[in-house]
């Protein structure tokens, strides 16, 4: 009697939860789900260009600075040691050539690294064309697959098959939270960049002395690195929505588990992607090996327990039913 008692309790819940998620299902999609990574990175944007002068005036400071420490040592060393004049001019034109290069990458510090990073990611979006890719390179392009899946597992649901609805739900969900991960990925990316081309121009001050100026140097190469895993993550976005848009045209009316389990496998996999292969170019840069976490990465350890809890979800719900 208690054994029976439990599957009906157990089966009571089931229903019940299916019934929350139909019955909310209107209220999900009156959300407007579109776009909103997109305004997330937007609002960074906006904000990140409006820092441009106030750190630049720092920076000045920081320059001219660092510059004049430099000019009285130089100088002065030369003056010790009692240069001749022809010492004194050659000096004087390298220490003006040094400072005057310095001075223009500072100026047009945010100029610079918002081209660099701009024509990057055409370039990656040129390559991209090639395959036949015309949708848009923005974080929110393959996680607005993830809720049109999701969506549809909602739309099939039926009170009347609550186990097979429930694996779809949950299955559904597995691939909707790995394309928001993917889309994350990109979104740290572009994040960084703006705020790396707005606030980083503070390092370029470090240009104005000779013991310091590979601090400013290192801001050009990082933002360089950055722009090729943008790039990169491009290619990689534009030929897995390519991917996941082919299998979701060739499903089924219904929905079918196997089905859905190869869209999970394919996301899982473009997930892994986006974390080891934008990070193995940019490493070309800055001669580093990628190792650990870094920007653009949002884990394989949480690709992995979302994967695991999607799992473990759709097996509880099959022993239950």
């Amino acid at each position: 009697m208690n054994g029976r008692t439990n599957k009906r309790k157990q089966l009571f819940v089931a229903i019940t939860m299916l019934g929350l998620l139909l019955c909310s299902a209107e209220a999900f999609s009156a959300i407007n789900n579109a776009g909103i990574m997109d305004t997330v990175l937007n609002r960074f944007k906006t904000n990140a260009s409006l820092w441009a002068s106030i750190i630049e005036s720092v920076a000045t400071r920081l320059f001219w600075t660092l510059a004049l420490i430099s000019m009285v040592w130089t100088f002065g060393m030369m003056a010790l040691r009692k240069a001749d004049i022809g010492e004194f001019f050659a000096e004087l034109i390298r220490f003006t050539v040094f400072t005057g290069f310095f001075w223009w990458l500072l100026i047009n510090g945010p100029n610079f690294s918002i081209s660099i990073i701009d024509s990057l990611m055409q370039v990656g979006g040129s390559a991209a064309a090639i395959g036949n890719y015309s949708g848009s390179f923005s974080p929110s392009g393959i996680v607005d697959i993830g809720f049109t899946l999701f969506g549809k597992t909602l739309g099939e649901s039926s009170i009347w098959s609550p186990a097979d609805s429930m694996i779809g739900i949950v299955l559904g969900l597995g691939i909707l939270m790995l394309t928001a991960m993917i889309a994350v990925n990109m979104l740290l990316l572009l994040i960084s960049a703006w705020i790396l081309a707005y606030g980083g121009i503070f390092f370029l001050g470090f240009g104005g002395a000779r013991w310091t100026h590979d601090m400013a140097i290192n801001y050009y190469k990082t933002v360089l690195g950055i722009a090729i895993q943008i790039m990169t993550m491009i290619l990689l976005i534009a030929i897995g929505v390519s991917l996941i848009n082919d299998y979701y045209i060739n499903m089924q009316t219904d929905i079918e588990f196997s089905e859905m389990a190869v869209v999970l496998i394919v996301t899982l996999t473009i997930f892994m992607l986006s974390n080891k292969v934008p990070q193995l170019l940019s490493g070309i840069i800055t001669g580093n090996a990628p190792s650990g976490m870094g920007i653009g990465q949002f884990g394989a350890g949480a690709a992995l327990g979302a994967t695991t809890m999607v799992g473990a979800m759709a097996g509880a719900m099959a022993a239950s039913g």
